[in-house]
């Protein structure tokens, strides 16, 4: 859309136009949103509005920005195996998800690919862009009455019509548990991932699970599977874990690390026995507390400039979080104590559904340290997944 052209401007005019107002315009679309945004002086305010309007509602999507677009997706594509990064990536998507819609952005071919048509634009941009589906967020020197005035003026005309969106399934089934490798010979560490199906976002228990998670492996050097991998044993730069929450469907927990091949496997049973112990073990009170001040101290950055907060209230009122969520975000989180702690480690943390993948040199993994006896074999079954054609995705 924004480097598409638009009616009666070529996309060298327009960013000519905007060059000389010394403002931007972009343009993103996601698996479940998309967002455009303008940003332009003040004074510029109109100019700016009527540019942003016309990639809003007449894009013309050029034939020679469709086929250039093409080029450098089909180029980006032919990289796929390059990066032990992407394989890990793409891979734990599939094993988690399957053939779930949220794959749909990591399954595209060169055939799917090439099948994009002109007139796919066009009917995609007149299903999903008109009025009733715009959240507006503006901040910036505006008085409000003048601002919806303007707003008004430029969505004038443009009409509405209903939008029918596809079920989107919310319960995912638990994938098979096991060890799941793939062979990357030319890398000189392995990639690890350990995780299961895990949650939605604004679950009734969610604040309890956020300092769960900050003190297992989501708060940095404080955390246990950091302290742990990295500090203690000095396998690996980039440790931890996370519970992703999306709204649509439910996420996954998963921890992660990066070291030697030969060290694979013992900083994986380092990281599952950091699983067990906080299902088990209740955290002192003063760690829990550490982790709670953390959370409130970081709850300026929605809000540390008008254009974040306006983003996040947006946001917000997209993804229909209720509207007193910030107001009571320190309460819930205050509230957070060491029993709910161990509660939602038990609740959602599965050791017996979890799954390994790792990317790495096979046979220098499997061969391990003399140092460390761990294998891979005492986590779980062992498949070997064969690396995919990266232009089809089928198996080579």
């Amino acid at each position: 859309m924004r480097n598409g052209g638009v009616q009666g401007m070529t996309v060298k005019e327009l960013n000519q136009r905007l060059a000389h107002l010394a403002g931007g315009i972009s343009v993103n679309i996601g698996e479940s949103q998309g967002t455009a945004s303008l940003f332009c002086l003040s004074k510029d305010i109109d100019q700016g509005l009527e540019l942003f309007k016309k990639i809003l509602r007449a894009p013309v999507f050029e034939q020679e920005a469709l086929d250039r677009y093409r080029v450098d997706i089909l180029s980006e594509m032919e990289q796929r195996n390059a990066s032990a990064s992407d394989i890990e990536s793409r891979e734990w998507k599939f094993l988690m998800y399957g053939d779930h819609p949220c794959t749909i952005p990591s399954r595209r071919t060169k055939k799917s690919v090439n099948s994009i048509t002109w007139e796919d634009l066009i009917a995609f941009h007149k299903k999903y862009f008109f009025p009733k589906n715009f959240i507006f967020a503006v901040s910036g020197d505006f008085k409000t009455d003048e601002i919806l005035t303007k707003l008004d003026n430029m969505l004038g005309g443009w009409p509405d019509q209903d939008l029918n969106l596809p079920a989107i399934p919310d319960r995912i089934p638990d994938p098979e548990p096991g060890v799941y490798m793939i062979n990357k010979k030319d890398v000189n560490q392995s990639r690890i991932r350990v995780g299961h199906i895990g949650v939605k976002r604004d679950i009734p228990d969610q604040y309890a699970l956020m300092v769960m998670n900050d003190i297992l492996g989501g708060g940095g050097f404080t955390s246990r599977i950091t302290r742990r991998v990295r500090s203690d044993e000095g396998l690996a730069y980039n440790t931890g874990s996370t519970f992703e929450r999306p709204v649509l469907y439910p996420g996954t927990f998963r921890a992660w690390f990066q070291t030697k091949h030969a060290t694979a496997a013992f900083g994986t049973g380092l990281i599952l026995d950091e699983i067990k112990r906080i299902r088990t073990e209740k955290c002192d009170e003063e760690i829990v507390d550490n982790s709670k001040a953390s959370f409130i101290s970081n709850l300026v950055n929605p809000f540390s400039s008008k254009n974040n907060m306006v983003k996040t209230f947006a946001d917000d009122q997209y993804t229909g979080r209720p509207d007193d969520y910030w107001q009571n975000y320190t309460k819930n989180i205050e509230s957070v104590t060491p029993d709910d702690v161990l509660a939602v480690a038990q609740k959602y943390l599965h050791p017996d559904k979890l799954v390994f993948l790792v990317v790495g040199d096979l046979e220098a993994v499997q061969e391990g340290s003399d140092k460390h006896k761990e294998s891979f074999s005492d986590f779980g079954e062992i498949k070997i997944l064969p690396l995919r054609d990266p232009m089809t995705l089928e198996i080579k």
